[in-house]
């Protein structure tokens, strides 16, 4: 038996539906229901709440005289089966606003210590988060209910009247100031407990991005930045392959909004993707040409609530990659949300191109067309 006190995940009810049948959890697709004409079972899972094993199967045996130990066991084993038990543990002191982060993990994970271990790595990460327009200034408010030991944000804009409809953490009264200063006065009011650093700057090349991975001591980079289009995230892409440092990238297209992570060395990178369309799409090179020649300059599009679920996507995915407390859903491909219908999905992924990639790999950038098209490539090859 590998639990010395079994315990039913406190986050699920124990209910009974009649007489003969009854239930653990109360959502849609994790309820699990049970047949139990003898009440046994029932009894048996009422009994699991943190007592030592050989104290719930010493009760069992008063209630239930027949039952043998091999029986217990083997209620147990189907409740373990049905996954709604977990190894009991006593809650470590911690910061109470981080309690429910830890029950939420419960869901995913049979030993609590586990759920705990999750919180304590996101309390012990260093975060750069690289923009705070729509998508940034709405996952820093996130991050200040996740609590990371540290925390870089950056951006060189200042607040304007038009962003105060999805830009929350704003307000009228900032209109003009630089949002990497009004970003910080907010986020104190939040969280004081995470060593926080606001740096105004426009990042123009990948060098700037290494040398804010290098000076924030950065374990993983999430990067909400859009311009230049494209360019802006392979400039990141190529910092953070030199420095070893994981990725999720974010961003919004009209009525949809979409992120990929990038784990170097692992996965495949943004130019990994670049070549993988170039392999497989006749017309991507043209695609994009098209698209630089003509200097598009959209309007803004964005809109609050749409914003607010891209955001929340992001965040929730940074910690997927930080912990895997449950897969990750971007790496290697890219995973889109449809703020139309509320889908979700994810792209046909691409792999690391090691052969071919000039930037996680041994390719060479001059054997890529596409390459030539990106705004900085003659400033890449420089500092490289």
């Amino acid at each position: 038996m590998k639990f010395k006190r079994p315990c039913v995940k406190h986050i699920y009810p124990i209910y009974s539906i009649n007489e003969t049948v009854f239930r653990i959890g109360a959502q849609l697709g994790i309820t699990k229901e049970f047949v139990d004409p003898s009440g046994q079972l029932l009894a048996l899972a009422n009994q699991l709440n943190g007592k030592p094993l050989s104290l719930v199967i010493e009760n069992l045996k008063e209630m239930y005289p027949t039952l043998t130990t091999e029986d217990i066991e083997f209620g147990i084993d189907l409740l373990d089966q049905a996954d709604v038990l977990e190894e009991y543990c006593e809650l470590p002191i911690i910061d109470d606003r981080y309690i429910p982060n830890i029950h939420y993990f419960r869901r995913y994970l049979k030993d609590i210590n586990k759920c705990i271990d999750i919180q304590r790595n996101i309390n012990e990460s260093s975060v750069l988060l690289l923009g705070l327009g729509g998508g940034g200034a709405n996952v820093l408010t996130l991050l200040a209910g996740l609590g990371p030991k540290q925390l870089t944000i950056v951006d060189y804009d200042t607040v304007e009247l038009s962003n105060l409809g999805r830009q929350l953490l704003y307000k009228q009264d900032d209109i003009g100031l630089s949002k990497a200063k009004v970003a910080e006065r907010e986020f104190r009011k939040m969280n004081s407990s995470v060593a926080l650093k606001a740096i105004t700057k426009k990042i123009e090349s990948s060098a700037d991005v290494y040398e804010l991975i290098l000076e924030s001591k950065a374990t993983i980079v999430i990067c909400v930045m859009d311009e230049p289009p494209f360019t802006a995230q392979r400039r990141v892409n190529e910092a953070i392959i030199k420095a070893g440092v994981p990725c999720i990238f974010g961003g919004s297209q009209i009525s949809r909004g979409r992120i990929y992570s990038v784990i170097p060395g692992i996965t495949g990178c943004f130019d990994c993707l670049n070549i993988h369309y170039t392999k497989t799409s006749p017309n991507f090179v043209g695609q994009f040409l098209g698209f630089q020649k003509i200097n598009f300059s959209p309007p803004t599009i964005a809109y609050g609530p749409a914003i607010f679920q891209l955001s929340a996507v992001l965040a929730d995915e940074f910690v997927r990659v930080l912990t895997n407390y449950t897969p990750p859903m971007s790496l290697s491909t890219q995973f889109e949300v449809n703020f139309e219908d509320g889908a979700s999905f994810c792209h046909d992924p691409w792999p690391r191109y090691e052969e071919d990639c000039p930037t996680c790999g041994d390719g060479n950038v001059e054997d890529w067309e596409i390459f030539s098209y990106y705004s900085d490539e003659k400033e890449y090859e420089t500092w490289t």
